[in-house]
């Protein structure tokens, strides 16, 4: 093999992964987390969940929408399966119930726009909490921030 090649190859596996990196920096990401916390309101302190939906991305996210889950039925995999078949769709919310969480009184301040590397926390008193939970089969929350392009990322579970 001559130099000339070698080079060649060099240079083509490099561009490809220019091109790889160019497209992942491209792309906006965001990340939703849960968390317990305590806040100060009216002189005392009130426990609950903290929402933090951070932007990883170098670009800025408009996010529409905000929603917590309880889990309604137990999931499995041939519920999964059957749902995938039926809707051409692999889902993390089967059996899943998505609530809003304006409809128990907080105060969401959706729509946001969040800049490159910034975040954006909500506050969820325990009682709010406590009342969406008494629907589900279990003591596990979950939460879906969604952008305005309809793309959604949920958190992982947090046994409450």
């Amino acid at each position: 093999m001559k130099i000339t090649e070698i080079l060649a190859i060099y240079a083509a596996c490099l561009s490809t992964l220019v091109f790889i990196w160019n497209i992942a920096k491209a792309t906006p990401k965001f990340k939703v987390d849960l968390l317990h916390g305590i806040e100060e309101k009216d002189g005392g302190y009130v426990g609950g969940l903290y929402v933090t939906v951070r932007n990883h991305s170098s670009h800025k996210i408009h996010l529409a929408s905000f929603d917590l889950l309880y889990q309604s039925e137990r999931q499995s995999f041939f519920k999964k399966l059957f749902h995938f078949i039926k809707y051409r769709n692999w889902s993390n919310s089967v059996g899943w119930v998505h609530c809003c969480p304006s409809l128990y009184g907080v105060k969401c301040n959706y729509p946001v726009g969040l800049e490159a590397f910034q975040s954006h926390q909500l506050f969820i008193p325990e009682d709010v909490v406590n009342e969406v939970l008494e629907k589900s089969i279990n003591r596990k929350i979950k939460a879906k921030a969604q952008d305005q392009l309809w793309r959604n990322k949920y958190s992982k579970e947090l046994v409450y």
